[in-house]
C-alpha cells in the first residue's frame, strides 16, 4: 500500500485528498457566502451538464444536427419520423444534438398547431423495460388533463403500456421518444439463454415501433436510440430491426482543438478577466486523453473554477485545473458507481486493495472472494456467497471497470474465473473509501498480511 500508515479506507481517501478540494480558511459566519457575489462566475448553468446551448456553441457537429433533424422532420406536421441509432464514445455530442434538435422541433411544431411530445429517458437509470415505461408514462403525462395515474408498481407491464397510449393520444398528435444508453438494457454478453426477443431492449422497441401498426395509438410515434457501443445494432432482434429499422448515425470523439473551441464557447460562464490563458488548454489537453469527451471536458473546467472559488482565489489558474482533474477523476469514478450496492463496493475495495498491495493485477474470483469476507466481518455487513458476489460484480464490467475473463492454469487446474481492474486501484480506493459504511474497512498492516498471504507479494 503506499501508504503505510492507513488504517481504513476513509482515512486513505482522505490522505489523497478525496474528501474535499477546498482549501479556503473557515469563517466566523459560515453563512456570508451566501451574501457575497461570486467573484468566479458569471453564469454556471452554462457548465451544467444537461444545458442545451445554442447552435452556435455546438461545435463540429452540423452534419449530424442535419441528420438527425431530417430523421425528425416528419413530427413537425404530425407525421411519424425515421428511426434512429446515435452511436459513438461518452462526450461525442449525441445527447446534447438530440436534445437540442428535438427541442426545435417541438417549437416549429407548436407553430403548426401540432402538438409534439418529447421524452428524454436515460436507461441506465431504468434498467429494465417496465421501469422505462413508467418512467416514460409519467414524463408525457399531465394527470390533470388526462385523469390518468401512473403507480410506481403493482399493476402488469401490458397496463403500464395501456396507460402510456392512452395519455399519448389524449395529449398529443406526435412523440418524441430518446432512449438515451438503450444498451443498458440489453443482457450483459455473458449472460446465456436470453433470447434475442426476450431481452428488455428488444421488448421495449418492438412495443414502440409497432404501436401505430398495431392501432395501439392514432399518434405517430418516432424513436431514436442512444448508445456508447458501436455495434449496438447488430445485436438487436430480427424483429426488431424490421419494425424500428433505424439508422445509424456515428459520432466522431472530439480532437482537442475541437474541445478547445466548445470550452472558448461557454467561456462567458466565467467573469471578465477571471480565466488565465493556460486553462482552456489544459482542460481540453485532459480532456482529449480520455477519448475526447466533451463532457468531461466542461465538467473540468467547471470545478476548476470551483476550486478557485473555494479557495478564494482572484482567478482560475493552471494549478486550479491540476486539482480539479484529481478531484475529477474520482468523480468520474463516483458517477460510474452510482447507486452501487455496499455489497458490490466491498468487493471492488477488495479487488483493488489486492492490486495494491502486491505486484499482481490478475486474481482469481476465489481470491477476490477471502478478501472480500475479511472486509465485509470486519464491518459487520453480511457475507454473500462467491456466486452472488461476482454476479453483482458483472454489472461493473460493462462499466469498463473490472474485466472478467474465464481462464485455465492447465488439465489439472481447469478453468477458473479471472478479475483485473480497468481502472485506477488508487482512485477506486478513494471513491469508495467515500461511502460511510465502507470508510471502516480497515486496511491496516495486519490486513495488508492477511491479503499478501492470499495473493502473495
Amino acid at each position: 500500500m503506499h501508504a503505510e500508515g492507513t488504517g481504513t479506507l476513509g482515512e486513505y481517501a482522505a490522505e489523497h485528498g478525496a474528501v474535499a478540494h477546498s482549501r479556503s480558511k473557515s469563517r466566523d459566519d459560515p453563512l456570508s457566502v451566501l451574501d457575497e457575489e461570486d467573484r468566479i462566475f458569471a453564469n454556471e448553468d452554462l457548465l451544467r451538464i444537461d444545458h442545451v446551448p445554442d447552435q452556435n456553441k455546438i461545435v463540429g457537429r452540423n452534419n449530424q444536427i442535419e441528420t438527425v433533424a431530417r430523421r425528425l422532420k416528419p413530427t413537425i406536421t404530425g407525421g411519424t419520423g425515421k428511426g434512429t441509432l446515435l452511436l459513438g464514445k461518452s462526450g461525442s455530442g449525441k445527447t446534447l444534438v438530440t436534445r437540442y434538435v428535438s427541442r426545435e422541433v417541438v417549437e416549429r411544431g407548436r407553430e403548426n398547431d401540432v402538438r409534439i411530445g418529447r421524452a428524454v429517458i436515460d436507461c441506465a437509470q431504468r434498467r429494465s423495460e417496465v421501469q422505462t415505461v413508467i418512467h416514460l408514462a409519467k414524463s408525457l403525462n399531465e394527470p390533470e388533463k388526462t385523469g390518468i395515474t401512473i403507480p410506481h408498481s403493482g399493476i402488469a407491464t401490458g397496463a403500464y403500456y395501456d396507460r402510456l397510449w392512452s395519455v399519448i393520444d389524449e395529449l398529443y398528435d406526435a412523440i418524441i421518444v430518446v432512449l438515451d444508453e438503450i444498451d443498458r438494457l440489453a443482457p450483459p454478453d455473458d449472460v446465456e439463454n436470453v433470447p434475442p426477443e426476450e431481452a428488455d431492449d428488444s421488448k421495449l422497441l418492438m412495443q414502440l415501433s409497432r404501436a401505430g401498426e398495431e392501432n395501439d395509438v392514432d399518434a405517430s410515434i418516432t424513436v431514436i436510440g442512444i448508445s456508447n457501443d458501436l455495434k449496438y445494432g447488430d445485436r438487436l432482434d430480427t424483429r426488431v430491426e424490421s419494425s424500428f429499422s433505424p439508422d445509424e448515425i456515428v459520432f466522431p470523439a472530439y480532437d482537442a482543438n475541437q474541445l478547445g473551441d466548445i470550452l472558448e464557447r461557454r467561456r462567458d460562464a466565467y467573469r471578465e478577466d477571471v480565466l488565465t490563458d493556460d486553462v482552456i488548454p489544459l482542460c481540453s489537453a485532459f480532456s482529449a486523453q480520455e477519448h475526447g469527451d466533451a463532457r468531461r471536458a466542461i465538467d473540468l473546467f467547471r470545478l476548476a473554477g470551483e476550486v478557485a472559488r473555494d479557495n478564494d482565489a482572484a482567478r482560475v489558474t493552471e494549478s486550479h485545473v491540476r486539482v480539479a482533474n484529481d478531484d475529477a477523476e474520482v468523480t468520474r469514478i463516483q458517477d460510474l458507481i452510482r447507486g452501487c450496492p455496499t455489497q458490490a463496493k466491498i468487493a471492488i475495495a477488495a479487488l483493488a486493495t489486492m492490486d495494491e498491495f502486491s505486484e499482481r493485477s490478475a486474481f482469481k474470483a476465489t481470491e477476490m472472494y477471502r478478501v472480500y469476507r475479511a472486509f465485509a466481518e470486519a464491518i459487520d455487513a453480511n457475507v454473500l456467497g462467491k456466486k452472488r458476489i461476482t454476479d453483482q460484480l458483472r454489472e461493473y464490467e460493462t462499466l469498463k471497470i473490472i474485466n472478467m475473463t474465464r481462464t485455465s492454469d492447465g488439465y489439472r487446474e481447469g478453468t477458473y474465473l479471472q478479475l483485473s481492474l480497468l481502472d485506477d486501484s488508487s482512485l477506486l480506493l478513494q471513491t469508495i473509501g467515500l461511502d460511510e459504511r465502507c470508510a471502516n474497512i480497515p486496511i491496516d498492516g495486519r490486513m495488508r498480511q492477511h491479503i499478501v498471504s492470499i495473493v502473495g507479494p
